[in-house]
């Protein structure tokens, strides 16, 4: 009887941890599952299939970056194998948001669907880079061990992912690129 409570205090605990967490970074992994994938609902359900993924293995996350890494790396893999199965999707026929203020703030705008237009003409892997390192605000060597790949490709495919963005989204070669 003593262990099934302190089990269950056990859970409640780590419980408690995690619900701070996810709601911290819910919307900011979705966002970036989304913006891999291109898909705006989908990266909705990657988001949830990774903190699902988290919840499982919170007890074993050493920090807070550790469950980070850990959450973003599940959704740009899950993200990433989702294009591989179905190729690419495409956004024709999604209906605009309602005024500014009336509609959901994880549902597309204008601006949203202008910038997957202009990732829709990156490389998988540029648009994986672009997004963890530009959005989700990791450096090149923690993006790096979520993608696999070393931090040197990581550094490359986001100075080509990025020229690539400034002329899809028409901005001057020349601005400011910090």
């Amino acid at each position: 009887m003593e262990l099934k409570v302190g089990l269950e205090k056990a859970t409640v605990e780590l419980r408690m941890d995690f619900d701070p967490f996810f709601h911290a970074h819910f919307e900011k992994v979705a966002r970036a599952g989304a913006l891999v994938i291109r898909d705006a609902a989908a990266g909705q359900d990657l988001a949830q299939e990774a903190f699902t993924r988290l919840l499982e293995r919170w007890g074993d996350m050493a920090s807070d970056d550790h469950a980070r890494n850990f959450v973003y790396k599940v959704a740009i893999n899950l993200a990433r194998s989702h294009l591989r199965k179905h190729g690419r999707v495409f956004l024709y026929g999604l209906r605009r948001p309602d005024p500014p203020g009336a509609s959901d703030p994880m549902e597309p705008s204008d601006a949203w669907f202008g910038m997957i237009e202009a990732l829709g003409a990156l490389s998988p892997r540029q648009r994986a880079c672009v997004v963890l390192v530009d959005y989700a605000d990791m450096d090149s060597a923690a993006a790096a061990s979520i993608l696999g790949m070393s931090a040197g490709t990581v550094r490359v495919h986001l100075m080509r992912g990025r020229r690539a963005l400034r002329v899809g989204l028409g901005l001057d070669e020349t601005e400011d690129q910090s």
